[in-house]
């Protein structure tokens, strides 16, 4: 019985720490890309449609459906006929550690890494660039053992459609809690 309860310690430890970044393995993940069309949520006749993007699950979602209360990152928008992002901490009555930066970075790829300085993320809109790469780090959400932390995301926009009032994206993000890198070991 003992070796059991030993066993099972050990195993508890292990898994306490894979979202930590540890060497035993279980920190490894894969880059997958996600493309997504996102719909402006100030265009009336675009309602029902995906306006918000959810980063920690890699799906856009209707702002305006019940299950989707804060379980997102950024929502399309467009102000004097330009588009912005604006993360879900930007919105009054919620509560999300959500920011947002545009990067110097001109490709996706050449973004390896997230910014540590908490200055560098924005929780006011931003605006969206044809071909523009930005960082996001998410909202707080439930980390295996490791209680709750945001995680960090990368995204590209791909075209901006002005006649369908909608943002085409490519995102990738770290499944690790509070790991800034945005690239997979070994990549």
């Amino acid at each position: 019985m003992h070796a059991i309860r030993k066993t099972a310690t050990i195993l508890a430890l292990a898994l306490s720490g894979a979202g930590c970044g540890d060497d035993l393995g279980l920190g490894s993940w894969i880059a997958l890309p996600d493309t997504s069309l996102i719909y402006s949520l100030s265009r009336p006749e675009l309602l029902g449609q995906p306006s918000a993007y959810d980063f920690v699950q890699l799906r856009r979602l209707v702002i305006e459906s019940p299950g989707s209360t804060g379980v997102w990152d950024i929502a399309l928008a467009e102000e004097n006929g330009n588009f912005l992002f604006i993360p879900a901490s930007a919105f009054p009555g919620v509560d999300s550690r959500t920011g947002l930066s545009l990067t110097e970075n001109t490709t996706l790829e050449s973004l390896t890494r997230a910014p540590g300085d908490t200055a560098s993320y924005r929780n006011a809109p931003v605006a969206v660039e044809q071909g523009g790469v930005y960082v996001v780090r998410t909202r707080s959400e439930a980390c295996p053992g490791f209680g709750t932390a945001s995680r960090y995301a990368k995204f590209q926009v791909l075209s901006i459609e002005p006649d369908i009032g909608a943002v085409q994206i490519v995102a990738i993000r770290n499944p690790l809690c509070s790991d800034r890198n945005l690239e997979p070991p070994d990549s």
